[in-house]
């Protein structure tokens, strides 16, 4: 009789499986990269083998492709190789710190993909098929036991409280800036679509056609197709890109704007010039611990402090002049490179690359060549605020785009080249944005820079 009713149950599920089918993603417009908390551009899809902690976190906060590691035995190996090794630590404080990786995860659970993520438990018997083989297979017990007692990740756990990322990402939770972004969460527009979203009928048929075939419901141009398969998305998601305020709780000069609007206070008015107070800067003297990944300018949370007006000069000078660069194996190196001096004015391309650019990136080129091998090398462009804050994650992403293709064809090889555009959203200097044209450029130089993080492989 059990038998039977198996075999009747087997049947049911062959006979099913067409109409609740998972259906394929649709193709999303192309987000623009972000660094904040993750810096991986969307159309970067890295193999499980070479993410590194930051890239398993975005992952894991992404409910349209989360399920992964636990549909393959093979995936999960590199997984639990993740999750064991130091580095997630800081990469998880990092992730949580962020207001924006939040948005982006409840966005992400809003989505019909989130649905077919999870389905694919109940529909699909070769998920089970693969862990069965996994369970029989000693070398997958032998990969996950060698990953588990590698040296330099005990090393790495024994020197945790050590590592710079780490004290740095610990150092954020003094900061008031910090608990006012996460205040401020509703007042984002992805925050607003999250509130208003399940106020929508169609966000929970959209959810349900992620889950069944549109052959049910008589195809997607169907009465009940167009409600569950609308053509544009109910809740979009969005970037992880960070959130950002309007103010700094740190800058005096905030304080002296405030009370400057209240009548009969204006002797209480602070300089509009008044630099802001230093947070932790990158340098932080801690050095990184072998397996721990060192931190890059966008994750260390060490803004350089505002610089005065009258200092805009000797700072867009300081910035044209990058320091002395090594390269050093298993650890970030990091040379930072002046727009105005990369490239002409409100140029992104390679043939608008400036001679004494290219000369600055030779320079570069011989340092890596003579030493050898690199794991990794990271892009980032920036760009100042005069503009439109769209526009300038365009052109940073463009001229950090630029860079990285000059160094592939002066023969740079690399185990990873990623390419990333910040935008604005990191300034090194603030500047009062009411002065003069010429006067503001010349303040905001240090903005518009191109940052380019080497870490050489370990000989």
């Amino acid at each position: 009789m059990q038998i039977k009713q198996l075999s009747l149950a087997v049947a049911a599920v062959l006979v099913s499986a067409p109409l609740f089918a998972q259906q394929p993603a649709p193709q999303l417009a192309p987000q623009p990269a972000m660094q904040g908390t993750y810096g991986l551009a969307p159309e970067a899809e890295v193999a499980p083998a070479k993410r590194n902690a930051d890239q398993w976190m975005a992952r894991m906060g992404d409910f349209t492709k989360n399920s992964q590691a636990f549909k393959d035995p093979a995936v999960f190996a590199y997984w639990m190789n993740a999750m064991t090794d130091p580095s997630i630590v800081a990469a998880t404080g990092d992730a949580m710190l962020e207001p924006g990786s939040w948005l982006r995860m409840m966005t992400s659970m809003m989505q019909p993909e989130a649905v077919s993520n999870y389905a694919q438990f109940i529909m699909d018997p070769s998920i089970y098929a693969r862990w069965a083989g996994a369970m029989l297979d000693p070398m997958w017990y032998t990969k996950l036991a060698t990953d588990m007692a590698n040296p330099s990740k005990i090393m790495g756990w024994m020197m945790l409280p050590m590592d710079r990322r780490l004290m740095t990402t610990s150092m954020k939770m003094l900061d008031p800036n910090l608990y006012m972004r996460f205040m401020m969460m509703p007042m984002d527009p992805r925050g607003m679509s999250l509130m208003f979203a399940p106020m929508n009928p169609q966000l929970y048929g959209s959810m349900l056609g992620g889950l069944v075939s549109p052959q049910l419901v008589g195809g997607a141009n169907s009465t009940w197709g167009s409600f569950m398969y609308p053509k544009q998305p109910v809740v979009a998601l969005q970037p992880p890109a960070p959130l950002t305020l309007p103010i700094n709780l740190l800058d005096p000069s905030t304080y002296g704007n405030v009370l400057g609007i209240i009548p009969g206070l204006p002797s209480l008015s602070m300089p509009a010039g008044l630099p802001s107070l230093p947070s932790l800067p990158a340098g932080f003297p801690f050095p990184s611990v072998p397996g721990v990944a060192a931190a890059s300018p966008a994750m260390a949370g060490g803004a350089v402090a505002a610089a005065p007006a009258g200092f805009a000069n000797m700072a867009g000078a300081v910035a044209a002049t990058p320091a002395a660069f090594s390269i050093k194996a298993g650890v970030a190196s990091t040379m930072t490179l002046g727009g105005d001096t990369l490239f002409k004015t409100g140029k992104s391309s390679v043939k608008d690359l400036t001679p004494e650019g290219r000369a600055q990136l030779d320079a570069l080129v011989a340092n890596i060549k003579a030493f050898g091998a690199i794991d990794s090398i990271k892009v980032i462009g920036h760009a100042d605020k005069m503009g439109k804050p769209v526009a300038n994650q365009k052109l940073s992403l463009a001229r950090a785009k630029a860079v990285a293709s000059y160094l592939k064809t002066k023969g740079v090889n690399a185990a990873t080249i990623v390419t990333a555009g910040m935008g604005d959203t990191k300034p090194v200097v603030e500047c009062d944005m009411k002065q003069a044209k010429d006067a503001l450029k010349a303040c905001l130089a240090p903005n518009r820079r191109v940052d380019i993080e080497v870490i050489g492989a370990k000989k």
